[in-house]
């Protein structure tokens, strides 16, 4: 059955996106000083950009959702405002979100809000907006406000033209679910590692009777403007391919380093729109997550086949929705921690004790920690025998040799904790294509 386009019910699409929009005007005047929604005299942006509040939001990726909905219902409404989600209480976590816009000097906010309300939309118009309120990022890039005791991973400052970078942070729970992933890991073998919902594995003995030599380096996050470029040269100049997951609102605005990563040789994959956590979603919304992270990709002549989920946090129902989006969900073997230590050495000494032939490596291309690393890593990677693929083509080559693992229905890392939830024999994975 031929799907709407990014995969959504159109007519539920807008019962979903109206119904989120409306049913946070009434707090709206509680998350800031706000003029009514219709105020007597016109107000227009003459000695500054406007503020405009567009809705209150439990969670960031409903917030994002709605930013894309009324992009694509009514893109003359959307047309000149700068979008940004942040949090309603930046001191505690949880407390909902709101999104807000930048309205272009000169533009009659005033009517714009009209217009707005009268589409099925949520507009009010905040007070006295100064440049500063809203955090300077990217369209469509998450703002993320962290615990106090989180892991916070932050790319370097402000680059190229002075846009602030996709800030991800790593709360307690993520560090333990990474954590978790690894452990998990060393109890399956290679493929079952990798792919979260297969069948099959491949055992290290098998992988040495084959005389196995392959590995992968897989990157995640970004694009930042310096270092994610900076890294790619390094590749080049190694004469690796790897496998490259970037966050696709962010990966919109700088389409040159994808489409410079596909002329290499490179594959892209899909990291999501917004490197949310995808479990909190509703289907509808997780859809939307790979669905136009995808449409956003494959813009710039990707075409991805795989899907690793962000955090590596994922639930049975979402590695479904992935795999009726016609992707394969993966994770990796070894992960360098280059996103908790930002110690070059640190990663190098962790890839030399963990790694060593069929790993897959899991990297992130924002931080100059990794770039520095990176020589070293793929030196030690070499003097262990590693022969460097793309990830699709080591799970291809994988499957050649796989067999029916032991446990059929292989546990599910949820949350740094095992759920107990097994996958009732889902399918494995479908026949991957190398990405071109």
């Amino acid at each position: 059955m031929n799907r709407p386009e990014h995969g959504l019910s159109l007519t539920s699409s807008l019962r979903t996106g109206i119904r989120r929009f409306r049913s946070s005007l009434l707090a709206l005047p509680l998350a800031a000083g706000v003029l009514t929604a219709f105020p007597d005299t016109d107000v227009r942006a003459a000695d500054g950009p406007s503020l405009l509040q567009l809705g209150l939001f439990q969670r960031e990726g409903d917030a994002w959702w709605a930013w894309d909905s009324l992009r694509r219902r009514s893109p003359d409404l959307a047309d000149g405002l700068s979008p940004a989600v942040v949090p309603l209480d930046a001191r505690r976590q949880g407390e909902g979100v709101a999104l807000r816009a930048t309205a272009p000097v000169g533009l009659d906010v005033t009517a714009l809000c009209r217009r707005m309300l009268g589409a099925g939309f949520g507009c009010l118009v905040l007070e006295a907006a100064a440049p500063s309120t809203l955090p300077q990022a990217p369209p469509r890039a998450p703002e993320i406000t962290p615990p106090a005791d989180s892991a916070q991973v932050a790319p370097p400052g402000p680059a190229g033209n002075g846009k602030a970078e996709v800030a991800i942070t790593y709360p307690p729970e993520a560090v333990r679910t990474m954590a978790a992933i690894e452990k998990s890991g060393r109890r399956k073998g290679r493929l079952g590692a990798v792919i979260p919902d297969t069948a099959l594995d491949v055992m290290p003995a098998t992988l040495k009777e084959e005389g196995w030599n392959l590995c992968a380096l897989t990157f995640d996050d970004g694009p930042h403007r310096v270092v994610t470029r900076q890294i790619l040269e390094v590749l080049n100049r190694e004469k690796i391919p790897a496998t490259y997951f970037p966050v696709a609102s962010v990966a919109e605005n700088q389409g040159e380093v994808i489409r410079d990563f596909i002329a290499a040789g490179h594959e892209i994959g899909n990291h999501s729109l917004t490197h949310a956590d995808l479990r909190a979603m509703d289907p509808e919304a997780q859809r939307h997550e790979i669905a136009e992270a995808n449409r956003i990709l494959r813009g710039f002549g990707a075409n991805p086949v795989l899907f690793r989920p962000p955090y590596g946090r994922y639930t049975p129902d979402l590695l479904a929705i992935a795999r009726e989006e016609s992707m394969s969900p993966v994770l990796w073997t070894v992960d360098t921690r280059d996103w908790q230590v930002r110690d070059p050495d640190r990663i190098v000494q962790h890839v030399k004790t963990e790694a060593g032939t069929g790993s897959v490596l899991l990297l992130h291309s924002t931080y100059p920690s990794t770039l520095n690393a990176l020589p070293r890593v793929i030196a030690a990677m070499r003097a262990k025998g590693c022969e460097f693929v793309t990830l699709s083509e080591w799970i291809e080559r994988m499957h050649q040799i796989a067999t029916p693992a032991t446990a059929m229905a292989p546990t599910l890392v949820n949350a740094g904790v095992n759920s107990g939830i097994k996958t009732g024999g889902k399918p494995g994975p479908t026949p991957l294509r190398t990405a071109n």
